[in-house]
């Protein structure tokens, strides 16, 4: 089982396209707090920090984990 396959196809969204916007996070965090119960917190941080080493704008990509993190931690999604 992948971290939870949809949000890992709205997180890779964030990242590859450089956006990160407030529409995308929006998104994510309402799949996520849809489907709680199916995610993987720590395999999806994992496979998001695999998938931008792979990008030459890592470290501008680095964060967007970070904001999606604290947002999941607002909605007491993540602790």
């Amino acid at each position: 089982m992948l971290a939870f396959s949809g949000l890992m196809v709205s997180a890779k969204d964030i990242a590859s396209q450089n956006r990160g916007t407030s529409v995308d996070f929006e998104d994510c965090l309402g799949l996520a707090e849809a489907r709680q119960e199916e995610i993987d917190i720590k395999r999806l941080i994992h496979h998001f920090y695999e998938m931008v080493s792979y990008d030459v704008a890592e470290d501008r990509l680095r964060p967007n984990i970070d904001h999606f993190l604290g947002l999941l931690r607002e909605k007491g999604l993540y602790d």
